[in-house]
């Protein structure tokens, strides 16, 4: 009987990962506040990007607005509807030559504010189902939105508690 030898089989060392510390991460939860929002302000995905674009500028006039506009999907009544449903107030009206200014309304910037400060991590989503109507409803879409709110929830109140 002869004993054959074992061919020697080389062991590979295990690669070691190494992460990086992001300086930015906000934009990670962007969905889910930006569902949140939509739901708790009755707003569009569209007109909370102009909103957003808007709130940067104290005032602005309708050409501002246009020039933006024309970068998403632009319906030409898109302006009246957002002063109609009161975000846009008039600040000047248009005298002579000077063209008419418009700002953010009070609502409007706290649409904005808010969605800040939730992407942030500087507040939490609520979870109450009388704040948070996500939490109110049955269907399949809010449910899997409720467990994303509540994993960023923890995340963000670790952050803000260390």
């Amino acid at each position: 009987m002869t004993l054959k030898k074992k061919p020697y089989v080389y062991k590979r060392k295990r690669d070691t990962y190494h992460s990086r510390p992001r300086k930015h991460n906000f934009l990670k939860n962007w969905r889910i506040v930006r569902y949140y929002i939509k739901r708790k302000y009755n707003v569009s995905s569209t007109e909370l990007e102009v909103l957003l674009y808007l709130y940067d500028s104290d005032l602005f006039t309708k050409k501002e607005f246009i020039k933006f506009a024309n970068t998403i999907n632009w319906q030409r009544s898109r302006f009246k509807e957002l002063c109609d449903q009161g975000y846009i107030k008039t600040w000047r009206k248009k005298e002579g030559r000077e063209a008419a200014l418009y700002e953010l309304t009070q609502k409007a910037k706290l649409i904005c504010s808010q969605t800040y400060k939730k992407l942030t991590g500087e507040e939490v989503i609520s979870e109450d189902p009388y704040q948070n109507c996500v939490f109110k409803s049955d269907n399949f879409q809010d449910k899997i939105y409720r467990q994303l709110i509540k994993k960023m929830n923890e995340k963000t109140k670790e952050n803000l508690y260390t």
